[in-house]
């Protein structure tokens, strides 16, 4: 370390500092000749005064103190382990069983002293541990890389170490975030290659509801491996009785059934039926040959009517998103051309109504007898008219102008689940038309998207929804929702996303809405890692919200263990997120008292589960080979730790990195350099009292 003394003044000023202090001295001690002091002590303390008076001249001059260092960082090497179900499904798991630790130790006595060693699992999440339990349902390799990379970035990250099958069922291919690395991946091939006696439910489509008294289509998937010659029996059954029987025989080595078939629709209500398959001799893997789908079972399908203002692109989007589903029947017309019952639809859309006498009519027959609506508002829209409604949002300030507005997605959203897919779409869809005004939502209300225009984000509502306490009520502030749907199918070849955000919009408002003092909102359907959310309102007898009482729910799973929580207060608005659950078929119960009495809701969801670690179980060297040779890395069997110990420590690339650091120090901040002066001074000033000088 080295350091040197720099000012912002010319160097030459600090001649005179030493200058300055002699003239102090000399006229404070040597022009005074009866001072009374001997001559040694008129010199010791002239000397005194000499230093001190350089020193406080010198800080004058603004000094500064420059720092050399030198700070040696090891270099990193980032182990990841797969904790993946695959990992131990086959019967070649011996080793991260009960070798892997003992691999870890290698590595640590290998590499230890002179590189800094940090040990992941990855699967459904990344986490810094030694410790996997390779139980996660989903692997996701490319999603750890890219954890690493973020991590690591502009850090002296060394290498990485991968501990896998190579078997990814979720994210993108790993190949993709290697592309611009600049450290070598090591690979070290695990699981099996060989193709096992194995039958797999490999896929099941099916339809989430069905109507009672109908036949609903489910469609299975089957994977025979190594079976040639055998037959097995598809089954399916629900509460216990068997609804569906096929004997399936096999002819060769690697076949694959598709299996469409019809059951019927019982009762109304969340139904759980299990699809199974007979196991064959010396199956190696049977979890696969079983799975579990929920279907609910509704009343009647539901109709609903479509009435715009004049015909429009708008209407045939709408519509077609809503025939693609077996749970509508959507009816379009004109409002001069609607003649139907409204007691015969579910769910009202009005495109730029209202518009005229006959329409304001109609929306205030529906308002009265509580029927839920869809609002799209465009340039034909009478905005003046829509506040009467009170509906949940009230517009001021139109001029008959317009702004073109792109969704800017809510991600808190809580009335139905927002998919990733969803998220890509609305980060692509060209604006709306949207009228320019001043947007007022009520308290019951939640907004999907906001208007965002340009690249200004605003609170101003693009698609939202609320209810009041008769009703619920959906807004799409703009015309040109057609567009959505046309980008959806550049973007993905197919409209699955958009029909879905119409779909689920449509499911909502078409739901008997919550009424009553106690209210509480969740979703029917949950994937098996998703977080389970609840959300919930509390109003007095003034109908104005309250959060004071407390409110909890139990949960009870479908072998009648129950789980016990409670509500968090935020705002208006209670809220729970209890985490993931097992897979299966839940019920639940609220309750809450304000004070009036005690108040509960009661329903029901499904948690999905997930099945694809049992789908793949084949190791993909291949792929770990390729990942290691696109990064200037190599592919190891766990049994070869030494040569990769050996490897690492030849490779020139993997070094120790030497950062110099510079650090500026201002001397009027040094505290021990004020010590000293006041210890001159105090010194000085000891010595001429001590000695009988004032």
């Amino acid at each position: 370390m080295g350091f040197q003394i720099i000012s912002g003044l010319p160097i030459w000023f600090s001649i005179l500092c030493p200058l300055i202090g002699a003239a102090v001295a000399a006229v404070l001690y040597f022009r005074n000749k009866t001072s009374g002091f001997s001559r040694s002590l008129t010199i010791f303390l002239a000397f005194i005064r000499f230093l001190a008076v350089t020193v406080i001249a010198f800080l004058l001059l603004s000094p500064l103190v420059k720092t050399t260092g030198s700070n040696i960082e090891k270099p990193t090497l980032v182990i990841g382990v797969d904790n993946s179900a695959s990992m131990v499904a086959s019967p070649d798991s011996s080793f991260l069983r009960g070798k892997l630790p003992e691999f870890y130790e290698k590595l640590k006595s290998g590499l230890g002293k002179a590189y800094d060693l940090k040990f992941y699992t990855f699967g459904q999440q990344v986490a810094a541990s030694e410790n996997p339990r390779f139980m996660e349902s989903r692997s996701d390799i490319a999603s750890f890389i890219t954890t690493m990379n973020a991590d690591y970035y502009n850090r002296n990250l060394g290498a990485m170490i991968l501990l896998t099958d190579g078997i990814y069922n979720s994210g993108e291919n790993p190949l993709y975030p290697l592309r611009n690395t600049m450290y070598p991946v090591f690979t070290i091939t695990l699981g099996d290659t060989v193709i096992n006696r194995d039958l797999i439910i490999s896929q099941v489509s099916h339809n989430r509801y069905a109507y009672k008294g109908n036949s609903f289509p489910i469609e299975v998937k089957i994977q025979a491996l190594e079976a040639a010659r055998e037959s097995t029996q598809l089954v399916v059954s629900s509460d216990g009785k068997e609804v569906y029987n096929r004997k399936i025989n096999i002819t060769s080595s690697n076949q694959v059934f598709t299996i469409p078939l019809f059951v019927e629709a019982g009762e109304p209500g969340l139904k759980k039926f299990i699809i199974t398959l007979d196991g064959i001799t010396d199956e190696i893997n049977t979890s696969n040959n079983k799975r579990e789908i929920f279907v609910e079972v509704k009343e009647m399908r539901q109709k609903i009517a479509i009435i715009a203002a004049s015909p429009h692109p708008d209407l045939a989007a709408i519509k077609r998103a809503l025939e693609n589903s077996n749970n509508y029947e959507a009816e379009l017309s004109m409002i001069e051309n609607f003649t139907g019952k409204t007691e015969d639809y579910s769910l009202f859309i009005l495109h730029q109504l209202p518009s005229n006498n006959q329409s304001v009519r109609l929306i205030n027959e529906l308002i009265q007898k509580k029927y839920p609506i869809l609002f799209v508002l465009g340039q034909q829209s009478d905005l003046s008219r829509i506040n009467q409604f009170k509906a949940g949002i009230a517009l001021s300030g139109f001029n008959k102008s317009s702004n073109e507005a792109l969704p800017a997605l809510n991600k808190d959203f809580p009335l139905f689940i927002i998919t990733k897919q969803m998220e890509e779409f609305f980060a692509t869809c060209p604006p709306l038309i949207s009228p320019f005004a001043n947007y007022q939502v009520s308290n019951a209300t939640y907004t999907l998207a906001y208007q965002k225009i340009g690249q200004i984000a605003t609170k101003m509502p693009l698609i939202t929804f609320g209810q009041t306490a008769e009703a619920r009520y959906g807004f799409i502030a703009g015309e040109g929702i057609w567009k959505w749907r046309m980008q959806n199918f550049v973007d993905n070849s197919n409209h699955a996303v958009f029909d879905d955000l119409i779909n689920k919009s449509v499911q909502y408002l078409s739901q008997p809405g919550e009424k009553g003092k106690f209210r509480v909102y969740w979703n029917n359907y949950y994937a098996e890692y998703d977080p389970i959310e609840f959300s919930a309102r509390l109003y007095n007898e003034a109908d104005e919200p309250i959060t004071g009482p407390e409110v909890k729910i139990l949960i009870t799973n479908e072998n009648g263990k129950e789980y016990s929580y409670s509500f968090n207060s935020n705002d208006e608005v209670y809220e729970l997120n209890i985490g993931t659950l097992p897979a299966g078929l839940y019920s639940f119960r609220a309750e809450t008292d304000p004070g009036t009495g005690i108040l509960t809701k009661t329903g029901n969801f499904v948690v999905s589960p997930l099945n694809l670690e049992d789908i793949n179980t084949i190791a993909d060297y291949r792929l770990l080979k390729v990942m290691a040779n696109e990064t200037g890395g190599t592919s190891f069997r766990p049994e070869e730790i030494d040569n990769l110990i050996e490897l690492i420590k030849n490779r020139e690339d993997i070094k120790p990195v030497v950062y110099s650091k510079k650090r500026y120090t201002d001397l009027v901040d040094f505290f021990p350099l004020l010590i000293i002066l006041i210890l001159l001074m105090g010194v000085e000033w000891f010595l001429r009292k001590f000695y009988g000088s004032y």
